[in-house]
């Protein structure tokens, strides 16, 4: 009676097995004949005919599998992914942070060296105001400087004359490398900024290498690098000038 009713079992269960899949079905025919025939009074061998359920079950379950496990994988993959993503855009702007905090150090350090330069050559009594350049261009350079009014001169941090503000838009200035008049003893003659050469002196002005050059208002010009030669017309005279303004520098500062 106990097969009987194991037989019924497993026929019901063969009555929902898709017949498109003929392997399951075998299964459960083969765990039919083994119930039957009763192979074994032990009550452990009875049970073994629970072994062809399971790998039916196993098959059935299979499709099932093979569709959820993708879904699932593919639902855990995006959870991960969309976490991994959030954490490197919040490592990105940490890092962004972190160069902007690093830049402005950089600024503000090489300002307060440019500074101490500034006060260390005695060259400087006005009022100045410290400026970052921004961006260079054929003959001048655009400076980072709230203030700035245009006219004024601007200084390298030796406290050299370097270029005028020639125009002002909001926070920023244009500084231009334009010529100024260089005086020189008792004599004035023309400096261009970049060029550094006091031109249009007197040829029988006597200057000597070492002699101050500044500008009428007395900025920092530079010093002759040697004695003026006399020009072709023999009438003027010219001399290079050392120790002159750095065009390359970083950091400047704006005479108020």
């Amino acid at each position: 009676m106990v097969s009987w009713n194991r037989s019924h079992i497993l026929l019901s269960l063969f009555s929902i097995i898709p017949k498109s899949n003929p392997l399951p079905q075998g299964i459960f025919c083969f765990g039919v004949m083994f119930v039957q025939l009763d192979l074994s009074r032990s009550r452990r061998r009875r049970r073994w005919w629970l072994l062809p359920l399971v790998l039916a079950a196993v098959l059935l379950a299979g499709p099932w599998l093979a569709a959820v496990v993708p879904g699932t994988a593919a639902s855990i993959d995006r959870f991960a992914g969309a976490r991994y993503t959030a954490q490197i855009d919040a490592l990105q702007a940490e890092n962004f942070t972190l160069h902007q905090q690093l830049a402005r150090s950089a600024d503000a350090l090489a300002e307060n060296d440019a500074l101490r330069r500034l006060v260390g050559c005695g060259r400087v009594s006005a009022a100045v105001a410290p400026a970052r350049v921004l961006a260079r261009g054929v003959g001048g350079f655009t400076l980072a400087c709230p203030g700035a009014v245009s006219g004024a001169a601007v200084l390298d941090a030796g406290g050299r004359y370097a270029g005028i503000v020639t125009a002002v838009d909001g926070d920023t200035c244009t500084v231009a490398l334009v010529r100024t008049a260089g005086l020189c003893g008792a004599y004035a003659g023309l400096v261009t900024p970049g060029i550094w050469q006091l031109t249009g002196l007197p040829a029988d002005c006597g200057l000597v290498a070492g002699d101050v050059v500044t500008t009428p208002s007395g900025d920092w010009l530079g010093t002759l690098a040697a004695a003026p030669m006399p020009d072709t017309d023999g009438l003027t005279a010219s001399a290079a000038l050392a120790d002159t303004a750095d065009l390359c520098a970083s950091v400047y500062f704006v005479k108020k």
